[in-house]
């Protein structure tokens, strides 16, 4: 420093000296720093003449400036957070007071175990009403086969009338098969017109000899018409009538079924399964026709819990959260100037470490890589799914995500160790001829272990120093100072 304070307050002197003094040849050195110095060179920037036969000893080596894709290591704070695809927040579906809680804070649950018990006024309706539209469909449906036994037998005999068959044989055919009150009517009619057609059978022979009036065989004819007519009347309004029944019986066995399909729906709605449904027996069940269970949606941990014994509840009331912490999420945040890596990350696995867990190496599957930049801090929230049988992770823990190795495009880059700096101005050191070096100033990029983004500064092919850098850059500074 002495020297360069010197050094300068000597230049001073002679800018300043009269400009026709005569100068003495006892000061050869003088004349030396009577010029003005080129105020456009910067000595930094003056070519470094460094021979090679020293190069081995400082350990000088040289690699051209490639242009290819930037490998990024990057390390992102993250948050383990539950597995909201594997969360239930618990509601009962229905009102009622609670009769018996099976669990407890912090108790693993299984799929199906019973959490809560309910005695619901609105369940036990829904149950009596099921049970009654039961029984009304088994009524109908019984009543329905014996109306269509009816019906069928009625219309049987109706064609064996129509046929003229024998009455001896009508009886023997449809003596044990039901008919109601069709059998008396049908039988009735068609003996009165069997005896009808025996009385003209008998009265016309008689009538041709003249033992009889011709009057009573007329009355003998009308009578027989009458009684035919009677009976085919009879025969056509029963055959209506028996079908209209059995219509009017299927419609009903359909109205039974469908009001019992609508109360099974009802109580299906509020969870209940065939099983819980099969039996049904207000005398035997009592007043636990009317509980109400809520069983654990699938296995897991009751996380919170809010719900005591005789307390009254309802389905605005959350009374238990169940998380299945076998898996949890890490949560991430992608800055935007790293936005142009976030397409490659899906899917892929990345390294999870925390301070509370020294020495343990987890992994998780990167599932989302955000769609919307939060405004405040201009990042995008990278999800990922972690498996954690042992229970090591909590949520709510801080941990470190490490991403893979992701490829950015091509980009002019160097090595790391190639990149120095003096005074803030980071720079290379350039190879210009066989033993020549100059310093070139660069603005960085990104960078990864190894390597560095050349923004501006050097091009493609140029070769640059990447190893002996400090004995180039100390022979600079040693200039410096020489000057």
């Amino acid at each position: 420093m002495f020297l360069l304070l010197g050094g300068l307050g000597f230049a001073a002197y002679t800018v300043l000296r009269p400009q026709g003094g005569q100068e003495s040849d006892s000061h050869p050195a003088e004349s030396h720093h009577t010029s003005e110095p080129d105020s456009t060179m910067n000595p930094l920037l003056e070519p470094i003449e460094f021979p090679r036969k020293l190069w081995p000893a400082a350990g000088i080596a040289i690699t051209p400036v490639r242009s290819e894709p930037l490998v990024e290591d990057l390390q992102v704070t993250g948050k383990i957070t539950l597995n909201e695809e594997r969360l239930a927040h618990v509601f009962p579906l229905v009102d009622g007071r609670v009769e018996q809680v099976h669990v407890q804070l912090g108790e693993r649950v299984r799929k199906g175990d019973p959490l809560v018990v309910i005695q619901s006024k609105e369940v036990g309706v829904r149950m009596l009403q099921l049970f009654q539209d039961r029984l009304r469909l088994s009524f109908a449906e019984t009543k329905n086969e014996w109306t269509k036994s009816v019906g069928s037998n009625t219309l049987a005999l109706i064609e064996v009338i129509r046929s003229g068959a024998e009455i001896d044989e009508i009886e023997k055919t449809f003596r044990s098969r039901p008919m109601g009150n069709y059998r008396e009517q049908l039988m009735t009619a068609y003996v009165a017109l069997f005896k009808a057609r025996i009385h003209l059978e008998r009265l016309s022979p008689l009538s041709a000899d003249g033992a009889v009036a011709g009057r009573q065989v007329v009355e003998a004819q009308s009578d027989r018409d009458a009684a035919k007519a009677v009976l085919e009347s009879l025969l056509e309004q029963v055959s209506q009538d028996v079908r209209q029944a059995v219509q009017l019986s299927e419609q009903s066995v359909e109205e039974a079924r469908a009001s019992t399909t609508v109360a099974e729906a009802n109580l299906r709605i509020l969870g209940y399964t065939d099983e819980n449904l099969k039996l049904i027996d207000p005398q035997q069940q009592g007043n636990t026709l009317a509980h109400y269970v809520i069983t654990a949606p699938f296995d897991g941990t009751v996380i919170s819990k809010d719900v005591v014994l005789m307390e009254r509840v309802g389905p605005e009331q959350q009374i238990l959260t169940i998380a299945d912490l076998s898996t949890v999420w890490v949560t991430g945040d992608i800055y935007e100037s790293q936005l142009s890596l976030v397409s490659q990350l899906r899917d892929k696995t990345v390294e999870i470490s925390s301070n509370a867990l020294p020495g343990k190496k987890l992994t998780a599957r990167i599932f989302y890589t955000g769609d919307v930049f939060q405004e405040a801090t201009r990042t995008v929230s990278l999800r990922a799914v972690a498996d954690n049988a042992q229970g090591l992770l909590k949520p709510g823990m801080f941990v470190t995500v490490k991403l893979p190795d992701l490829k950015s495009a091509d980009v002019l880059q160097v090595p790391v160790v190639a990149v120095q700096d003096h005074e803030g101005q980071t720079f290379v050191f350039v190879q210009t001829d066989d033993e020549q070096f100059q310093r070139k100033d660069v603005r960085l990029g990104r960078r990864n272990r190894d390597s560095v983004e050349i923004l501006s500064g050097i091009e493609p092919g140029d070769q640059i120093v990447t190893g002996g850098g400090f004995a180039l850059k100390s022979k600079m500074l040693a200039g410096l100072l020489a000057d």
